[in-house]
């Protein structure tokens, strides 16, 4: 699979004719409602019919968990976005099933706040989680982050070059549509200046991302309370990693349950 860094206007006369029946999308992510969604769902206006259902708080790291142990509710914020007490999954669920929204072509999950490069991020990030649970459900997706670090996902000016970025998500769902099917999804990590950056195909990623500390403290009543956290390891020369963080280059990796079908 190759995506130019530029699409030509040959190409994108193709990607026009794929895009003639307009499509009903779903957009979610793991951080609920911050700029990243807002220019995401921007991006897919041009693509067909689009509305939002997001965790009504940060959900990141929760992989494909379900909430099967208290009621869902929805709350309908107007116009496009609603939100779930729930997760990336339980939004593409309920979207596909509660009878409320079209069955949608495609799940666009993101922008997400920080990379998700590395097979941890394939398994356990949130943002990843709703795309595995969108082609198990038979919808392609495509997951949408970018290298950002610190904890400023709700500033809008933290994000950057909004212009630039919408610029290269549109780019890149063009360039993917004709590679969709029911059984992949594609991750695309931007890195933190995507305006001029080349694309790079790979599925080589690091295996570790982070150390794992499990840090004891004690609560004003002196009971034990434990904090799971972690450093970012050595970038992994040649990885998703490496592209995105020291080269500073798009990485775009294919998912597929196809995996899974080898005996």
């Amino acid at each position: 699979m190759t995506i130019p860094a530029q699409i030509s206007r040959k190409e994108e006369n193709v990607s026009d004719k794929l895009r003639i029946r307009r499509l009903n999308i779903l957009v979610t992510n793991d951080d609920g409602e911050t700029e990243g969604l807002r220019m995401l769902l921007e991006v897919a206006k041009g693509f067909g019919n689009v509305h939002a259902v997001i965790p009504n708080k940060q959900r990141s790291a929760v992989s494909g968990a379900l909430t099967l142990h208290k009621p869902i509710r929805l709350r309908k914020h107007g116009g496009q976005i609603d939100s779930l007490n729930g997760t990336p999954s339980d939004c593409v669920i309920f979207y596909l099933h509660s009878g409320d929204y079209p069955k949608p072509d495609l799940v666009l999950a993101g922008i997400n706040w920080g990379d998700n490069t590395g097979v941890g991020s394939i398994l356990g990030s949130g943002t990843l989680g709703a795309c595995w649970q969108a082609v198990l459900e038979g919808v392609p997706a495509i997951a949408f982050s970018i290298r950002k670090r610190g904890h400023e996902f709700h500033d809008a000016q933290a994000w950057g070059d909004r212009e630039a970025i919408m610029a290269r998500t549109t780019e890149i769902i063009r360039a993917l549509l004709p590679k969709l099917n029911k059984e992949n999804f594609f991750s695309v990590n931007f890195p933190e200046e995507p305006k001029s950056a080349m694309i790079v195909n790979t599925n080589k990623l690091q295996r570790e991302r982070y150390t794992t500390m499990v840090t004891k403290r004690l609560d004003p009543s002196g009971a034990p309370y434990y904090w799971i956290s972690g450093l970012e390891k050595d970038v992994e020369e040649g990885t998703d990693t490496d592209h995105v963080i020291r080269r500073k280059e798009i990485t775009v990796t294919e998912v597929s349950l196809s995996w899974f079908d080898r005996e």
